[in-house]
C-alpha cells in the first residue's frame, strides 16, 4: 500500500496514523501536489492528497477513506 502527500497535510497525517494504529504497512510518497504536480498527476489525475493507492492498484483520495475512521487496535 501506498501513501502520496506530504506530512504537511493534516489530512494525510491522519491517514499515516490511522494505519499506523490499525498495523497496515504503507510506504509513504512524500509528493507535494505544488511542488511535485507532475509526478502526483502521474499516479492520481485529480492531484488530490492524499491518496492511498491499495496494492491491488485501486485508488483512494478521500481523506476519510472508508474503514479508517475510528481505527482502534
Amino acid at each position: 500500500m501506498r501513501l502520496i502527500g506530504t506530512l504537511d497535510s493534516p489530512y494525510v497525517r491522519h491517514v499515516a496514523v490511522s494505519l499506523a494504529m490499525m498495523d497496515l504497512p504503507v510506504a509513504l510518497e512524500p509528493l507535494s501536489v505544488f511542488r511535485d504536480l507532475d509526478a502526483f498527476a502521474a499516479i492520481n489525475p485529480v492531484v488530490k492528497a492524499p491518496t492511498l493507492v491499495l496494492d491491488d492498484g485501486i485508488q483512494r483520495i478521500d481523506p476519510r477513506f472508508p474503514g479508517l475512521s475510528g481505527a482502534r487496535r
